[in-house]
């Protein structure tokens, strides 16, 4: 069943993948992909799959090498973005500034967290008409 762009809608999926930037392509695909199911225009879909995968590579780099648990939320016309990883201990998060830069022009917010041996990237991008 095809969904019509204007349909607003809500849903939400997880991807668990192993620490290896090649992989970053299915994030992106998966994360423009909704954005565009839910009517975004070019322009969003592009910072979507930006946003994506700059919260994702930046969290493999700083990881401990174990997978990263990418959580994709659609409700109505805000698109999050949750990932997470293992951080080794001791460690502390240290993202790229251009990265966060990157972020703040794409997204409508971004974070980082760390809860003790996890590290978070949130983003969220508002992707209505």
């Amino acid at each position: 069943m095809a969904v019509e762009p204007t349909t607003m809608f809500q849903t939400s999926m997880q991807l668990v993948l192993p620490a290896d930037p090649q992989l970053l392509r299915i994030v992106r695909l998966v994360a423009s992909g909704l954005a565009s199911l839910a009517g975004a225009d070019l322009d969003a879909v592009e910072e979507v799959r930006v946003a994506a995968d700059e919260l994702v590579a930046a969290l493999m780099d700083a990881g401990s090498g174990n997978d990263v648990t990418i959580e994709l939320k659609l409700v109505g016309d805000v698109l999050r973005i949750d990932a997470a990883t293992d951080i080794d201990a001791g460690t502390e998060l240290a993202v790229d500034p251009l990265s966060d830069r990157i972020l703040d022009a794409v997204s409508s917010h971004h974070e980082w967290q760390t809860t003790g041996p996890r590290v978070h990237g949130i983003v969220e991008r508002q992707i209505g008409a």
